[in-house]
């Protein structure tokens, strides 16, 4: 009996050993951690060591797929350079369509691809702002045309009431006028919104009323773009300038001279 009294007591490591296993089982596993990192909220909700682990292998994944924001401009241009963006701006490839080449002059262009370049943008994203222009030049294009057309269905139904049956008679006095009066750089201007000014078709029809048929009709045929008044001044010009090839029948240049006077009497005198 004592033995068996002094073994029970002596050998209590069965015992131990349970109690032991579960106190551990119930363990905090932060237990041992700074009290700081212990009661961060970071890991409040994680259950145990293995969680944490699982929790950082996916942070360290989700890192490593993103990229870091750039602090310096060396940190910036090789990111850009990630991204696709050339070395040099002139190394931007860039299409723009052969009715369109007015529109893009090569100055504005070079100044284009330096911008683009000092911001970072990569090929794919120039040639995207180059079409969205050209878009925008097409869209501004045909409200231009749409703008012009309305312009002239206003100003034809105002002159038709302001005139009545006289309309015709005098858009054809306009017309005779522009022919004798107007040179390239103003038929391109009539050409525009302000060929459509009430105004400007009066001034014209009034002036056409001194034109005759025959003049505007030998203004188009020799094809000098000056006025009858101007024709007779550069008559005057050559009569008075002894040294002309006019006045020299020997000269290469004398018979292109003598049909220019000729063109120029037709001017101001007709036929």
């Amino acid at each position: 009996m004592a033995d068996e009294q002094t073994t029970a007591t002596e050998n209590p490591v069965e015992e131990t050993s349970i109690l032991g296993s579960e106190a551990s089982d119930n363990q905090d596993w932060r237990t041992g951690f700074e009290e700081e990192v212990k009661n961060d909220p970071t890991i409040q909700n994680i259950k145990d060591v293995e969680s944490a682990a699982k929790t950082l292998i996916h942070q360290q994944k989700m890192l490593g797929s993103r990229i870091p924001i750039p602090k310096t401009d060396e940190e910036k241009s090789e990111l850009y350079g990630k991204l696709g963006r050339p070395e040099k701006s002139d190394q931007y490839e860039i299409s723009i369509p052969d009715t369109h080449n007015q529109y893009f002059q090569d100055e504005n262009i070079k100044n284009f691809k330096a911008v683009a370049h000092n911001i970072g943008l990569n090929n794919d994203q120039v040639q995207k702002l180059i079409d969205y222009q050209v878009e925008s030049i097409n869209y501004q294009t045909q409200q231009a045309q749409s703008n012009l057309e309305s312009g002239k269905g206003e100003t034809e139904s105002l002159l038709r009431k302001e005139w009545g049956f006289e309309y015709d008679k005098n858009v054809r006095s306009a017309q005779r006028a522009m022919k004798v009066y107007g040179d390239e750089e103003l038929t391109a201007l009539m050409n525009t919104e302000a060929g459509n000014h009430p105004a400007v078709v009066r001034l014209f029809a009034r002036l056409g009323k001194e034109v005759t048929e025959d003049m505007a009709k030998n203004t188009q045929n020799n094809r000098l773009a000056v006025s009858p008044l101007d024709a007779k001044a550069e008559i005057e010009k050559i009569f008075s300038d002894t040294k002309h090839p006019y006045h020299n029948a020997g000269s290469p240049e004398h018979l292109n001279a003598v049909a220019k006077v000729k063109q120029l009497h037709e001017k101001v005198y007709g036929n």
